[in-house]
């Protein structure tokens, strides 16, 4: 209910402005800035040339008026009529509201006999009309279509005037029929005016003018979207199915008429705002189950906020969805890790995949005999990162990639450590095992130190020729008096398995010869007294008259090759 305060203006021998026409009665809480006296009503009390009603929108408030025809003025001329107003001032007021009371004969026909000029009129109570629509035919709905898309297209624009017949040619009333059907809150922003072409000062953004012949003209004309929508509306409320009457928006509105057309199309060809329809739908979860469908949604959620909380709000009401996303999500990130991505070119999907997560799976796929190709950024990560936490990784039937292991384990701690461990407990040296340490010294000839003493001579000795085959001469020198001055020393490795399988030029080897004479002769098995003698002799250099130091230690300086 809308309480109403009310105005009554007619010609009568007795007026609160006197005899003739005049205000008759009104209400006390009568606004008086919209007028209470035949000079301040202005357009409210034109004389019409029959009936006419409507709604009238005001910069704070809404009137409701009707004007009838009333028989003779008060000196018995014919010509006379009656203007009923009533003020809305919460503008609660739509169309249907007034087009339902003036139906329910709400509105004043004329004054009693016995009425006497008052200021002191009851206001009345306006009901919200309920929606009563009679049965729809299919001609029905052809006839109205074109109404209702005129009105949709002003609603949608915000603005505009349209014109309306009073009635279809089956006779049934057009202006009851389409704001029957069209939601409350959107018919909420309409002015409506029946049987006149006068806007009486309206404020209304949209006016709706019905029957009021060619001083009328529509200044909207709907596109495909307007008439399909009118279409779907009216072809719903034939089959008793109405929307929610506080609908407002005309998005909402398409959710409500095309969600189940939308389910059905191509994902890809959806626009957002269908895409949300889609997602806040009961279908959702048969939608999603299509995985073209999630990777569409997800893709758009990325740039589309409201895409994105339909998106998570239907994955939370189904969750089995979710796990479905979760799984396919981690699939293309392991897909990518064991491609060799770098570390940002792993995606964590719309699902926010955690690096625990990721490590995880990724350590699930190890145990499961599955090998990196290569140790890409993305891998060499994730292997650090699940070493440390800890998972089982076994570093030694990690790869191929023996290059990319030796460069992960020389530059991360926790992967040398683990490397290392591993190292000393192998009971069945791999046939790679060779390779590796030979990659390891290539990146720092102090693996040596490290692994030698829990290395298999054999592969000790496979190891050494090959790095030294690929050592630049200065990293030749290093490896090589770093074996001479080892633990594992005097067995002529240093000159036989390093200098002279390095495949450096005589001199360069006989340079890196003299300044480390004493030393690499040590290692070759000399007595001390002859190799400093002979030392002499050739003019050579000391070489590390200390050697033991180095033993203890175990490190020289790290140099880049």
């Amino acid at each position: 209910m809308t309480t109403c305060a009310q105005l009554v203006y007619t010609s009568a021998s007795r007026t609160l402005e006197g005899p003739g026409f005049g205000v008759v009665q009104l209400s006390p809480d009568w606004p008086a800035a919209v007028g209470d006296s035949r000079a301040t009503l202005g357009p409210l009390i034109s004389l019409g040339t029959g009936e006419s009603f409507g709604l009238r929108h005001a910069a704070d408030g809404r009137i409701a008026y009707r004007t009838v025809p009333a028989g003779t003025d008060a000196f018995g001329r014919p010509g006379n009529h009656l203007v009923h107003l009533l003020w809305d001032g919460d503008g609660r007021l739509t169309p249907r509201d007034v087009l339902a009371f003036r139906s329910a004969g709400g509105f004043l026909d004329g004054l009693p006999v016995e009425a006497e000029p008052s200021r002191e009129m009851p206001a009345v109570e306006v009901p919200s009309a309920r929606r009563s629509l009679p049965p729809l035919t299919a001609e029905d709905v052809d006839a109205l279509v074109p109404a209702m898309a005129a009105v949709l297209a002003a609603v949608a624009a915000g603005a505009g005037v349209v014109g309306l017949p009073a009635r279809t040619a089956s006779g049934r009333d057009v202006a009851e029929l389409v704001f029957g059907v069209l939601p409350r809150a959107m018919a909420s922003a309409v002015a409506l005016h029946v049987g006149t072409a006068s806007v009486m000062g309206d404020a209304g953004a949209v006016r709706v003018h019905v029957d009021a012949g060619p001083d009328v003209t529509s200044d909207v004309v709907p596109d495909g979207q307007d008439t399909a929508r009118a279409r779907a509306l009216l072809e719903a409320a034939a089959k008793k199915e109405l929307c929610s009457d506080q609908l407002r928006k005309l998005e909402t509105l398409d959710r409500w008429l095309f969600t189940d057309t939308w389910t059905g199309l191509d994902p890809a060809a959806l626009t957002p705002t269908q895409l949300v329809g889609v997602l806040e739908s009961e279908k959702a979860g048969w939608w999603l189950s299509s995985p073209d469908a999630v990777d569409v949604a997800c893709a758009v959620a990325a740039s589309a906020p409201e895409v994105e909380a339909a998106l998570r709000a239907a994955l939370e009401r189904h969750p089995d969805v979710w796990d479905r996303l979760r799984d396919r999500e981690l699939d293309a990130a392991l897909t990518a890790v064991f491609s060799g991505a770098g570390r940002a070119d792993v995606p964590i999907g719309f699902t926010g995949l955690t690096r625990a997560e990721l490590c995880e799976a990724f350590t699930a796929e190890l145990a499961r005999g599955r090998r990196l190709p290569e140790v890409g950024g993305a891998a060499a990560a994730l292997v650090e990162e699940s070493v440390a936490l800890p998972h089982p990784v076994v570093l030694l039937e990690l790869t191929d990639d023996l290059a990319g292991l030796a460069r992960l384990a020389t530059s991360r701690p926790v992967v040398r450590e683990a490397l290392v461990r591993e190292w000393a407990g192998v009971l069945e040296w791999p046939a790679s095992s060779a390779s590796l340490l030979g990659h390891l010294l290539l990146e720092d000839p102090d693996w040596f130190l490290t692994l030698g003493g829990s290395t298999p001579p054999s592969v000790v000795r496979a190891a050494l020729p090959w790095a030294a085959e690929r050592l630049a001469a200065p990293m030749v020198e290093r490896l090589a008096v770093t074996v001479a001055a080892s633990e594992l020393a005097g067995q002529g490795w240093a000159l036989r398995d390093v200098l002279f399988r390095s495949g450096l030029a005589e001199e360069e080897v006989a340079a890196i010869v003299a300044r480390n004479f004493l030393v690499l002769a040590g290692d070759d098995g000399w007595p001390g007294e002859v190799a400093r003698l002979t030392a002499g002799a050739l003019g050579a250099g000391d070489g590390g008259e200390a050697p033991e130091g180095r033993r203890k230690t175990g490190m020289w300086p790290r140099r880049r090759r």
